[in-house]
């Protein structure tokens, strides 16, 4: 009993130590304009949408913010928003925000983040990487959003399984229209 105890009081100081990181940002080794320059040239991280990637667009906000902002059918859905700060010639100080668009195509995304945390954990841990990897140049490490992509799927497991089985009875209706209607132009004389 214990042992859980001390697992899941484990768990929650990593989650506050990383709350109180992400509200400061990271100081990457890096000039201001070489640290702006990389991220404008950054994308979204790979393999967190599925397996196409969304439409986004990359705009600069005040002289220091560069936000990523993700769009559905010519809408906004959420932004990220990395927020620069010169810590001295040699060091940038990098902040990393979610914000999800109040109405559009997807809804209230800023309460669906509010009320699904896993997936907002997620979808900031795996931005927080990209932007590491494109500063410290290195490959996106998918090992690092890891533990954020399994709470997320075990979070979500009710909704994955109701578009699984969504998905199902839509190819078992399409493929029991096919075949009606193959009988339907065999009967009639129709060959193909």
């Amino acid at each position: 009993m214990i042992r859980p105890l001390l697992i899941a009081a484990a768990a929650a100081s990593m989650l506050l130590v990383a709350a109180c990181t992400r509200e400061k940002g990271i100081v990457y080794a890096l000039p201001y304009d070489e640290a702006r320059q990389l991220l404008l040239a950054t994308g979204l991280p790979p393999m967190v949408f599925g397996t196409a990637e969304p439409d986004w667009t990359v705009r600069t906000g005040p002289p220091n913010e560069i936000a990523w902002i993700v769009k559905r059918n010519g809408g906004e859905l959420f932004r990220y928003t990395a927020t620069l700060d010169t810590v001295d010639n040699a060091h940038t100080r990098v902040a990393v925000a979610l914000t999800g668009a109040a109405s559009g195509p997807g809804g209230d995304v800023a309460q669906k983040l509010a009320d699904n945390p896993s997936i907002r954990a997620l979808y900031e841990v795996a931005v927080e990487e990209r932007v590491a990897s494109a500063l410290e140049r290195r490959p996106f490490d998918i090992q690092r959003i890891a533990p954020a992509m399994a709470t997320a799927t075990v979070a979500n497991l009710d909704a994955i399984n109701r578009q699984f089985d969504e998905a199902s009875a839509e190819f078992h209706r399409r493929d029991r229209a096919n075949i009606e209607k193959a009988y339907r132009d065999e009967a009639a004389g129709r060959r193909y």
